[in-house]
């Protein structure tokens, strides 16, 4: 099970805790790591995932009425998280981007 960054006093977004809670069942990974909440000046028109792969694993931009970032630390290839979050059937509404924040790509 992962560690919560210092106290777990940051909350989640209704549409962020349907997310962490299908990354707490798979293994692999060391650290979830929710961030600061944002609210939509515009209406969301869905939910959506953009997954930005870092040195350490992966963040997640989580958004539906709101947004929120996730930082996930993992110990297997990030791919094969994200492909497993693809096939969870509780995430079938959201839909998924996926871009690259490595130094030097």
């Amino acid at each position: 099970m992962s560690k919560p960054r210092g106290k777990e006093h940051t909350t989640l977004t209704e549409t962020a805790d349907l997310v962490v809670r299908e990354l707490e069942k798979i293994s692999g990974i060391k650290m979830i790591a929710p961030g600061e909440i944002r609210t939509n000046k515009r209406s969301a028109g869905g939910r959506f995932i953009t997954v930005s792969y870092t040195m350490a694993g992966f963040e997640l931009l989580i958004s539906g009425q709101s947004s929120q970032r996730v930082a996930v630390h993992t110990k297997d290839k990030p791919d094969f998280v994200i492909a497993q979050l693809k096939t969870s059937k509780k995430l079938r509404e959201f839909e998924f981007k996926e871009r690259n924040r490595k130094p030097g790509e």
